[in-house]
């Protein structure tokens, strides 16, 4: 019995050992655990040094801006590439005037004219001074004259600067070529600039034009540029023609300004000179489109231009050039039409002509002084709108007042570093002009002809 109670005994520790008992651990088996949980605890430390270093990369190249940098808007930058620019080519007229006497006189007119418009665009606070190479304490320029402080949005495209070599002088036949291509960039940079900005940037880029008119005209070559009445809205809109390659300040290089949010966006005009060039009418369902301010102008420069076309036929019959005085009034007479072709596009159709304006008292006395006075009286209208009127017809607004600039200059009003407009500021004394904006016209409308 006792050797049977044993042996029972003994089974139920071995029963006991198989259904309850943990068996022994192997220390080969707990070798196996520690590397396995070691292995995993490594996994996750080396995840965590990856995040973290990933984390260390992002964070070293995105850099943010130094406190002392400055962050310009797109039109303070067109502000910044006008000044640099500008201050470049005066440095370059002035150094190809000590190069030949003949074209000193034209060419240091050049300079003084860029070096007042560049006080003009300077940012407050920015120094009216360009800035020696070499020398740290101000923005470093490129080639052709352009600041360094910000990536270059506006103005004309790059290109050879007219005073590459400092050691030599500069060339004038490089000086013009400079020259019109700065204006071209400065009406096309008024487009997209603040108003105020693209009041004195239209007024540089008339007067640069007007420069390299007659610049060309000393070098017996061709200035490479159409008679302002005939350059095509569209093409100063969209950069082509004369404009091609010259960028607007924009987040879409070349594109139009947008409109701001909530105005309407006036449809294209269909003119082909002072027009946009769209053949395509405006469906219009007798509500008129766009601000009232915008067709108050177009108003305004339509009666304006009706005028002037009168006043040049009357003077037909009391100058002399007949043929030239006529085709003033054509060129009038064409300025007055594109802009009741921009009114019909803002489906407010301009009324017809009157039949006759009265003219001022001194009129049949000296014609020529009254035709320049109007003309001058022209500029300024234009000048005025520039700023006044929507980014919708900036465009018409800046190739009518270049083109006024043109004609005023043509009748024999000085030429002077802003165009009929006397009261652009800038950091130095401001230039001379002789510029009248008080009124429209001399002439005013009557019901009837009163010559």
């Amino acid at each position: 019995m006792a050797s049977s109670g044993t042996v029972m005994e003994r089974g139920r520790t071995v029963g006991g050992r198989g259904r309850g008992a943990l068996p022994p651990t192997s220390p080969r088996r707990a070798a196996s655990r520690a590397l396995r949980r070691s292995a995993r605890w490594s996994v996750r430390i080396l995840g965590l040094l990856i995040a973290l270093l990933l984390v260390i990369g992002v964070g070293l190249g995105i850099r943010t801006p130094d406190a002392g940098t400055p962050v310009y808007t797109n039109s303070q930058q067109t502000q910044l590439d006008a000044e640099d620019r500008y201050r470049s080519l005066a440095d370059a007229a002035r150094s190809a005037a000590t190069a030949d006497a003949g074209l000193a006189a034209a060419l240091t007119g050049i300079a003084t004219d860029l070096e007042a418009q560049a006080d003009a665009v300077a940012l407050p606070g920015r120094s009216a001074t360009t800035t020696e190479p070499g020398d740290a304490s101000g923005p470093a320029r490129t080639g052709d004259g352009r600041s360094g402080t910000g990536p270059v949005t506006s103005g004309a495209p790059p290109g050879p600067s007219a005073a590459a070599d400092p050691a030599a002088p500069a060339v004038p036949t490089q000086v013009l070529a400079d020259l019109r291509t700065s204006a071209l960039g400065s009406l096309r940079a008024a487009l997209a600039a603040d108003p105020g900005p693209a009041r004195v940037l239209a007024a540089a880029g008339a007067n640069q034009w007007r420069h390299a008119l007659v610049l060309a005209a000393a070098l017996g070559t061709d200035p490479g540029l159409p008679p302002a009445d005939a350059v095509p809205v569209a093409d100063l809109r969209d950069g082509r023609g004369i404009f091609a390659g010259i960028p607007l300040t924009s987040d879409q290089p070349g594109a139009a300004p947008p409109a701001p949010a909530g105005r309407p966006t006036a449809p294209s005009g269909r003119g082909q000179t002072l027009g946009t060039g769209d053949p395509t009418p405006q469906e219009c369902e007798g509500v008129p489109i766009g601000p009232a301010a915008d067709r108050q102008a177009l108003l305004d420069a339509k009666g304006a231009e009706d005028g002037a076309r009168y006043g040049y036929e009357v003077a037909a019959a009391l100058l002399p050039d007949r043929t030239g005085v006529l085709a003033r009034a054509a060129a009038h007479e064409a300025a007055a039409e594109a802009a009741a072709e921009q009114l019909d596009d803002l489906c407010a159709p301009a009324p017809p002509a009157r039949p006759g304006f009265a003219l001022d008292p001194g009129f049949r006395a000296d014609p020529g002084a009254a035709l320049r006075d109007l003309e001058e009286a022209h500029a300024g209208l234009y000048g005025g709108l520039v700023p006044m009127i929507s980014p919708d017809l900036r465009a018409w607004a800046v190739a009518a007042y270049n083109a006024a600039v043109q004609r005023s200059v043509d009748a024999g009003t000085p030429l002077s570093a802003f165009p009929a407009l006397p009261d652009v500021p800038v950091h130095d004394p401001a230039p001379a002009s002789s510029g009248n904006t008080s009124d429209a016209s001399e002439i005013a409308p009557t019901d009837g002809p009163d010559d």
